[in-house]
Formats: structure tokens, sequence, C-alpha cells
């Protein structure tokens, strides 16, 4: 019986030494960067303390030489694709352009001056911005005997700009004031 005991023993103390010789599953896999075709790929595996070495430079970001798509967070591990989604942020809204209120402005002073049989010309004199969807321009239309200063409201509708006449103040010379007497 002895022999037996010590047969047991000995298979016994060979088992248990063969189970600490084999490495469990999760310590015998050791991830390089050669392993992953992305770096998000790669990021998802960076954990606290980066046992597998995928950070060299140690600032969250893992395996930073693969191609993209990129992991936006650090250390946080995704697909890159956060700014796809509906948390992405909105364009910012429309502002109305000068150049454009310029435009849209001379264009309906010129039909105004076209439709006058008093008027022969008009200039613009400036814009000014009042909202960011809104921009004011004075115009002045002259004629032989007749001066009138436009006011023209521009509003962005729809993102395109909407003109209209806000004020339209004329004065006439009489026919015995010559263009050296005009009032300014």
């Amino acid at each position: 019986m002895r022999g037996r005991g010590i047969a047991a023993l000995t298979a016994a103390i060979a088992a248990s030494c063969a189970l600490l010789a084999i490495p469990s599953t999760a310590a015998a896999v050791d991830y390089d960067c050669g392993d992953f075709s992305t770096q998000a790929e790669a990021q998802e595996y960076l954990l606290p303390g980066d046992p597998h070495r995928l950070d060299g430079d140690n600032d969250g970001i893992a395996c930073e030489d693969l191609p993209c798509p990129c992991s936006s967070a650090a250390g946080g591990g995704g697909s890159g694709s956060e700014a796809e989604g509906p948390s992405a942020t909105p364009p910012p809204p429309y502002r109305l352009k000068k150049k454009d209120a310029r435009r849209v402005s001379r264009r309906l002073v010129r039909r105004a001056v076209r439709r006058s049989a008093r008027l022969d010309s008009f200039r613009l004199k400036s814009c000014k911005r009042r909202a960011p969807r809104r921009i004011d321009c004075r115009l002045v239309a002259t004629g032989k005997r007749t001066t009138c200063r436009f006011k023209v409201a521009v509003r962005a509708r729809k993102k395109r700009p909407v003109p209209r006449i806000a004020s339209r103040k004329c004065a006439g010379l009489s026919p015995h004031t010559t263009k050296s007497h005009r009032p300014s």
C-alpha cells in the first residue's frame, strides 16, 4: 500500500505542477499594435496601467501609428464615429452677408429709378448691420430737379436676402434754383 500511496502522492504533485506551469488564457494573451488593424480597435484594448504596452508615450492613446478610424476619447475606446451621430454640433445660424444686402438693395432702387420719370441715377451710401439676419442700406437717387433718399431694410428669409423699402423721402427743387444752390 505504501507504494500506491507514494505513487498517488507523486501523481498529485505532478498534476499540480502541470497546472501551475500552464498559464491562464487571460495571462497568456499579450497584445501588440501589430495585432490590430485600426487605432480605434487598439484603443478598446487599452487597460489601466497599460499591461499590453499599447501606449508608448503614456498619453492615453493606444497605437497612434495605426490608420484611422481613430478614437477621439483618450483611453475610452470607441469607433471614432461620435461626430457623425445626433450629438454632433449644429451648424452656426445663418448670417446675412453685407454684399448680398448691397446687391438686392441696388436692384430694388434701380427698379424704382427706372419707373420714375423724375429720377435718373442712384448710388449706395452705406449699409449697417442691425442683427445677424438684418441689414439696413441707405441709397440716394437723383434727377434733374429731384433727390430721393431711400432706406432699404434687408432681412434673411430661408437663407435668402429679401429687401423692402422702409422709407423714401423725396425733395424737389424749384425751377429757379440752380445746381450750385442746391441744399445738401
